[in-house]
């Protein structure tokens, strides 16, 4: 899209935004409501990010499983906004830990009380640990420790070794002894405050179609509004001209812009913003300085049930993945025509052979494990299966890593940067998308 004059009054700006997650469509959207010409560019073959969507047994679901916490404010504002709030529904989850060969539930205090590998006083102890962080206001007093050294010190050895350090093995692979504790503590927070009183347990909310309904919908407003979306269109370079009118080349083709939003990883902005290093090393500095891992997720369907509880801690010491998760025990078969839906994740180094295996390979492997810890699952029953790879999908929340943080200004005048890594202390998550969505495009109309 080339623009003329665009700082003249009657002609709108344009805007680019690279990536097409939650937070390029809600920008999109709501730059597209002010009369903004928006141009979205997603590499991929579906926007929404690690919530895009796919179907299973006819039915439309995410790659990567998602739902809302009761707390997710910005997410539940942009439902309301878009007439969809009605298509969410709070279930009452049920979690479980997988560990040395037995399930068991982990919902409340009696469980825990209960959880055998545990001694009766480190039970004791567990939960003491998690209700103090419960009350934790001060979560800067947490950045500066890591989560395994303070649960060593304060929930002690063998709670750590049983129940904390195999969890953040799974998610943080190599990088586990490095997570600074307000990162668990931020995860502890938004679980806690999405208990329900009626439901007696934690709620989970999650859409009438999945995450594609929302998806959807911000599609549509953003074409209704003149914007376009470009998929299958990674952006190869991007340029300033004399003016700070902005080039973005995809494919064979270019386009100029007054402003541009980049929501992708931070080696990729570093990769697009090269030539402005010497203009701000610091910046490209903190840039570098974080850590990813990619992930890798498997979603099949069963023709009979493998376990009752929607969530599935593996604590099993090598597991070849760190959660199982059954959608269907969470909001029910009946959309599924009585079939069983479920999720298998894991996190792993960019190098690990699960970003590479074929997906014959993966499911061998992953259905062997499952079979292994759950009687009642056969690899006969199951009816569909379906493997997707992410680059990138989580950060690496270390010590010190509020100071790693980049600026949403990049180098590049009218050009910002907006991803999740620059969410913190909480973790990444649609809410937060939305919310730094909406922040980002207050900040490119400004001026306008």
């Amino acid at each position: 899209m080339n623009t003329s004059d665009s700082t003249a009054s009657s002609t709108p700006k344009s805007v680019a935004i690279v990536g097409g997650g939650f937070t390029g469509l809600t920008a999109a959207w709501r730059l597209s409501q002010q009369g903004v010409n928006v141009t979205v560019y997603e590499a991929g073959s579906v926007v929404g990010g690690l919530a895009g969507g796919c179907e299973i047994l006819g039915q439309p679901v995410e790659r990567a499983y998602h739902f809302l916490y009761k707390t997710d404010e910005y997410m539940l504002g942009m439902l309301e906004e878009l007439g969809i709030r009605d298509q969410l529904t709070y279930h009452k989850s049920s979690v479980s830990t997988y560990y040395d060969g037995t399930l068991y539930p982990m919902m409340n205090p009696v469980d825990l009380i209960k959880f055998k590998p545990l001694s009766f006083i480190n039970r004791i102890r567990a939960g003491v640990s998690v209700l103090y962080l419960q009350k934790v206001k001060n979560w800067q007093k947490l950045t500066g420790i890591s989560a395994m050294d303070w649960l060593t010190k304060y929930a002690g050895k063998q709670v750590t070794d049983v129940i904390w350090e195999p969890l953040l093995r799974g998610k943080f692979d190599r990088y586990y002894d490095k997570v600074t504790m307000c990162w668990l503590w931020g995860r502890i927070k938004q679980r806690v405050e999405s208990r329900d009183d009626t439901l007696k347990g934690e709620a989970l909310g999650y859409i009438e179609g999945g995450f594609a309904t929302v998806v959807r919908e911000l599609v549509d407003r953003i074409n209704d509004n003149g914007g376009t979306i470009h998929l299958n269109a990674p952006v190869s370079n991007l340029t300033k001209d004399s003016t700070d009118a902005i080039t973005i080349a995809s494919g064979d083709s270019s386009a100029t812009y007054d402003k541009v939003l980049l929501t992708v990883p931070c080696k990729v902005a570093d990769r697009l913003l090269t030539e402005y290093k010497p203009v701000n090393p610091d910046w490209f500095k903190r840039l570098n300085s974080i850590d990813y891992l990619d992930a890798a997720v498997m979603l099949f369907a069963t023709d009979k049930p493998i376990s009752d509880y929607y969530w599935h801690n593996i604590n099993t010491p090598n597991s070849p993945f760190v959660v199982f998760l059954s959608l269907t025990s969470l909001i029910g078969t009946e959309r599924f025509n009585g079939k069983h839906v479920y999720y298998i994740g894991d996190y792993i180094p960019p190098e690990h052979p699960y970003m590479t295996d074929s997906a014959d390979v993966l499911r061998k492997k992953w259905f062997d494990a499952l079979g292994s810890m759950f009687p009642a699952f056969s690899e006969d029953n199951v009816i569909e299966a379906q493997v997707y790879r992410f680059k990138d999908a989580q950060h690496i929340v270390d010590i010190g890593f509020e100071d790693k943080i980049p600026d949403y200004q990049t180098p590049c005048p009218n050009v910002l940067l907006c991803n999740f890594a620059q969410i913190f202390p909480m973790d990444r998550g649609t809410n937060y998308a939305v919310r730094d969505g909406y922040e980002m495009a207050t900040r490119l109309l400004e001026d306008t």
